[in-house]
């Protein structure tokens, strides 16, 4: 049986069917590795709590280095900060002190920073800050500060103060699909949430995949990361669904991901003949299920609801052409044996 359904996708090919916790900056010279990303820290108005920026120097020279302030907002709904100069009215941070401003630290060593947060009585719910690390001879550009995260020479801090009236609400913006019907998976799928408390969150939670009466076909996870949604903001989580027969991948020439005219990846459908079993057809329902903690130690949870359409209409197709010929070698084979009997 597996040599017959072997050879029958055989025939097929021949009709044609196809945030991390380290971050290391390598510019101008400068080779730092930063950890970690981003750092979560929770007070109370007028106590003061410390923090460690760990840095190392991956260069082969010496270098003498300093701490810089900047804030950062959500961008857009992509989860990436957008760091920002200070501004005249962002008290907040001046609340910061470091255990040492501008340090040495040598090739391969790491170097431990201590951040403390000093929040006055009057502070309260969310503060975000960026720590840029730099050489203490160098001033940056305004655009080289702002692209620090990216380049790995900055740390992110997310500080919670703890005071009544804060408000956790998240609520989902949006859940869908980038397709409705497919031919062959990955299906990707997109939830957007809304943070419209006062409070950072992280809202964690899995995406089921149902057929009809079949539960759990596949168990997705959304958010896995921690992911934190910055309050008055949106952020879109991506999870994908692989597991099918065939099912297209990326392309790889060279250990390296091809990229289209566009910036896109290439992709290829791949046959495993292995996963024969997954091969996918008909149609499919998605549950989310997220939760997040609303500060009363009470799970809160969102639920959304998609379907979608797995049809592989070439597979189909060529079935179809396969059986056609089948039987058009039945008629003449038994319409043979039929004239020949009559003429008898």
């Amino acid at each position: 049986m597996n040599r017959l359904l072997k050879s029958f996708f055989g025939l097929l090919l021949v009709f044609g069917l196809v945030l991390p916790t380290f971050s290391q900056a390598q510019s101008s010279g400068l080779s730092l590795l930063t950890s970690p990303l981003p750092i979560l820290a929770k007070t109370t108005p007028g106590v003061p709590v410390t923090t460690d920026l760990k840095i190392r120097n991956t260069g082969t020279e010496e270098e003498t280095l300093k701490i810089s302030l900047m804030k950062f907002e959500a961008y857009e709904d992509t989860g990436k900060p957008a760091l920002m100069e200070p501004e005249p009215g962002d008290e907040f941070l001046k609340w910061v002190s470091f255990s040492e401003d501008t340090f040495k630290i040598a090739p391969g060593e790491w170097k431990t920073i201590q951040a403390t947060i000093t929040p006055p009585k009057e502070a309260a719910f969310g503060y975000y800050y960026a720590f840029v690390f730099s050489r203490a001879n160098e001033n940056l550009t305004q655009e080289e500060r702002r692209t620090a995260i990216n380049g790995g020479t900055a740390v992110l801090a997310l500080l919670d103060v703890d005071v009544p009236g804060a408000k956790r609400e998240v609520t989902i913006d949006k859940f869908s699909l980038d397709k409705k019907v497919y031919e062959f998976l990955p299906a990707t799928f997109s939830v957007t949430l809304k943070n419209n408390g006062n409070v950072h969150g992280a809202p964690r939670g899995n995406i089921f995949i149902d057929k009809g009466d079949t539960k759990d076909i596949a168990l997705l996870e959304v958010n896995k990361e921690k992911g934190n949604i910055l309050p008055s903001s949106k952020r879109t989580f991506e999870a994908s669904w692989t597991e099918g027969f065939p099912k297209y991948i990326s392309k790889i020439v060279d250990g390296k991901e091809v990229k289209n005219s566009q910036g896109e990846t290439e992709m290829e459908l791949k046959w495993n003949f292995s996963d024969l079993s997954q091969l996918r057809f008909g149609r499919y329902n998605a549950k989310l299920l997220m939760i997040y903690d609303d500060g009363t130690q009470h799970d809160v949870p969102l639920e959304g609801e998609v379907s979608f359409w797995v049809i592989p209409w070439r597979i189909i197709a060529i079935g179809l052409v396969v059986v056609i010929v089948i039987l058009f070698g039945l008629r003449s084979l038994f319409g043979g044996i039929f004239r020949r009997n009559k003429n008898k």
